[in-house]
């Protein structure tokens, strides 16, 4: 929630899901889409306290935060992936920057398995007759931005999982 409320504020963001195609109100808001911009830690208990310790904690063992307290998916807008429960179960960062240092990845996960099924909703309660699978979330994302809503994606070229195929 703290991802799409600074997606929501952010020109930047907004400027880059503008350039794709992106910039709609529904796809956005149906979708949760937000932006990490090193901006998560102001809003939790300083770290000097019990509270903060812990939930900075918590956030490093997902994978959130990196063990140098950084987010780990700063300067990226923010994609969630829920599982058949509704309950989000990975993260994806896709880099809104091409002045990036060399070797920086423009495309992010949290650390772990490959977890969730963009879409899953509509997939799961909607019979439909062929379903468009892409590489990339955000061609996922411009499909379903024009009308295909029968559509998800990936983790990539050999990011296929048994629970996007279930």
């Amino acid at each position: 929630n703290y991802y799409h409320d600074t997606l929501l504020q952010s020109l930047e963001a907004n400027a880059y899901l503008e350039s794709r195609g992106l910039n709609d109100p529904e796809l956005i808001n149906h979708f949760q889409l937000g932006y990490a911009n090193r901006t998560l830690g102001l809003r939790l208990p300083f770290k000097n306290r019990k509270a903060g310790a812990e939930l900075r904690e918590k956030l490093q063992r997902i994978g959130v935060y990196r063990e140098s307290g950084h987010e780990h998916l700063n300067g990226s807008v923010v994609i969630p992936l829920v599982n058949q429960s509704g309950d989000v179960v990975q993260l994806y960062g896709r880099k809104i920057l091409n002045n990036l240092r060399e070797g920086t990845a423009y495309h992010l996960y949290l650390p772990g398995d490959h977890a969730g099924v963009f879409n899953s909703e509509y997939l799961q309660n909607n019979s439909a007759d062929e379903v468009i699978l892409c590489e990339a979330l955000i061609d996922a994302l411009t499909f379903w931005r024009w009308g295909f809503k029968n559509v998800t994606s990936s983790f990539g070229v050999n990011g296929f999982t048994d629970e996007i195929l279930q």
